[in-house]
């Protein structure tokens, strides 16, 4: 039948298969290499607190740092998952995926040893690179994972209550830590 001009049944579209897939490889590349990217002036900030904790700058005290470092060592959790989930979910194995999410993070204290070495040169620009570490996830949390957390069939919104318990934890986090 195929060799008298015939096609045969229908066969799923494979390039829409394909497309789709590469389409995810492309979503999930882009997560982690702007996670990986946000890490490191999110080192340098903690860096410079201790190194100006250490050199006395006017301001900057040692349970500054610790506070600094342990709020942004707690949200490190959430963006290790964040990094290792859609890895798991695009066909990673458990142990890769855990592996990727941890060398995402590598950045950060090459990041905090280069602030605290170089605190009088690092802290001027430090708001500027803590700007573009929220710039480079803010795009990726609204380009990419808010639509894809609402394209599910799930009608509960769970989605949107975690994105609100996390923000307000956040913010209690923000208030008490200073």
């Amino acid at each position: 039948f195929s060799l008298g001009g015939g096609r045969g049944p229908p066969q799923p579209d494979d390039d829409s298969t394909a497309k789709k897939a590469a389409a995810a490889r492309r979503a999930v590349a882009l997560l982690v290499f702007a996670i990986t990217l946000h890490n490191f002036p999110e080192g340098l900030a903690v860096g410079v607190g201790f190194g100006g904790a250490a050199a006395g700058l006017a301001g900057q005290s040692r349970a500054k740092a610790m506070n600094l470092a342990l709020g942004i060592g707690l949200q490190n959790f959430p963006e290790g998952l964040a990094v290792s989930m859609p890895l798991k979910r695009a066909g990673l194995s458990s142990y890769k995926a855990f592996l990727f999410g941890q060398l995402s993070g590598v950045v950060e204290p090459v990041g905090g040893i280069m602030g605290a070495a170089l605190v009088t040169l690092v802290t001027p620009i430090l708001p500027y690179a803590l700007a573009f570490a929220a710039g480079a996830m803010i795009y990726v949390v609204v380009d990419q994972l808010i639509p894809e957390s609402l394209a599910g069939p799930s009608q509960n919104k769970q989605q949107t209550l975690a994105f609100m318990g996390g923000f307000g934890l956040m913010m209690i986090m923000d208030v008490a830590l200073g």
